[in-house]
């Protein structure tokens, strides 16, 4: 009898934990966006809603970038999107599209900011004085609020086909290439951004009810529809979930990190059931922290663990993080430079707690 045995060499991932980060970001950024720009059209707008989605598609939308740069390995290469045209990279097409994504997602943001920014600038302290200084005049944005949030909203879903393409576009790693892809990132990208609206809803200076239970009841169906949808890919998914079905048998990590991610939907759902015989801050606190851990565990899954599986070879390859910037260290400073920005911006829009600056100033009415 001839025994022949196959080695798979070791090789490192490709994709380090920075493109989960970007992943995560990125997705929250657009989410946010979809969010402050639909509540534009409505017929009774909420000003909470903006200013908290406006605070987060800012502050996400800055970190993404940096952490996909870093993802780059070597940052300084990046000028090579547009030195030479690829037009059949789908990376090529979004070293212009992320670009733009960040212009008018910031430009949506300050916008959706500046009546919050106006009324801090009528305090008299230096953070009041800079709010004021950053309205950069008392002209009235509100007739370029709706004609850039279209513009913003499809940029945001360029950006939402552009992250899930780029990794379905991957032929050698059956996981990664199927159609379900794109649509399971977007889907949940929006949960983590209700999710992280919630959560600032509460964290931040002016809780509003409305706000919060609107959140609340639009989450649940996002979750409810997120858990229909992974279903259908485990079910009709091909070769991807067959691949997905391979590494759950042969690779332990995988295994633990897939029975992690059912455990966190099965929590959630349950807290969604249960909510309205638990406590309104256990339910909130929890479906919001699930929430977030599920949408960031998904992207894990996908690109990190789905990179054990060797391309053209036999058997997984073992992941150890490193402690260092492409692991640990990386992970916890782009949620660190988050929670800055998160902190810088709430104090910017901070309302005011003194009742004689509650009444709008001329400065202000004209901001509005």
């Amino acid at each position: 009898m001839v025994i022949n045995e196959l080695l798979a060499p070791a090789q490192p991932i490709t994709w380090l934990p920075w493109a989960v980060q970007y992943f995560f970001l990125i997705g929250l950024a657009y989410g946010a966006l979809w969010f402050g720009a639909a509540d534009l059209w409505r017929k009774e707008q909420d000003p909470r809603l903006q200013t908290l989605a406006a605070v987060l598609m800012v502050a996400a939308g800055l970190v993404a970038p940096i952490a996909l740069t870093a993802d780059l390995h070597q940052p300084a290469r990046a000028w090579h999107f547009y030195a030479q045209t690829r037009f059949g990279s789908v990376m090529w097409y979004g070293a212009y599209l992320l670009p733009l994504f960040s212009l008018l997602s910031m430009l949506l943001g300050w916008l959706l900011l500046r009546p919050a920014l106006a009324r801090r600038g009528a305090e008299g302290d230096k953070i009041g004085r800079l709010a004021r200084l950053l309205c950069l005049g008392s002209w009235s944005g509100r007739v370029w609020q709706r004609p850039l949030s279209l513009l913003a909203a499809v940029s945001g879903l360029s950006i939402a086909l552009y992250t899930g393409l780029e990794t379905m576009a991957v032929a050698a790693r059956p996981l990664w290439h199927t159609p379900w892809l794109p649509w399971l990132l977007t889907l949940s990208a929006v949960l983590g951004a209700q999710s992280a609206l919630l959560l600032l809803n509460r964290l931040l200076a002016g809780w509003r009810a409305l706000t919060e239970s609107t959140l609340l009841r639009q989450s649940g169906w996002t979750l409810s529809l997120l858990a229909l949808s992974l279903l259908g890919w485990a079910l009709l998914g091909g070769a991807s979930a067959a691949e997905a079905a391979a590494l759950y048998r042969l690779d332990p990590s995988w295994r633990l990190a897939a029975h992690w991610l059912l455990l966190t939907l099965g929590l959630a759902g349950l807290l969604m059931l249960l909510r309205p015989r638990i406590s309104a801050r256990l339910s909130l606190w929890g479906l919001a922290l699930l929430g977030l851990h599920l949408v960031w565990g998904l992207r894990w899954l996908v690109l990190i663990q789905g990179q054990l599986a060797p391309k053209y070879g036999a058997g997984v390859y073992l992941y150890e993080i490193a402690w260092g910037p492409a692991g640990v260290l990386g992970i916890l400073g782009t949620f660190g430079l988050l929670l800055a920005l998160l902190v810088a911006l709430s104090e910017l829009v901070r309302p005011s707690v003194s009742p004689a600056i509650k009444a709008p100033t001329p400065f202000a009415r004209e901001a509005l």
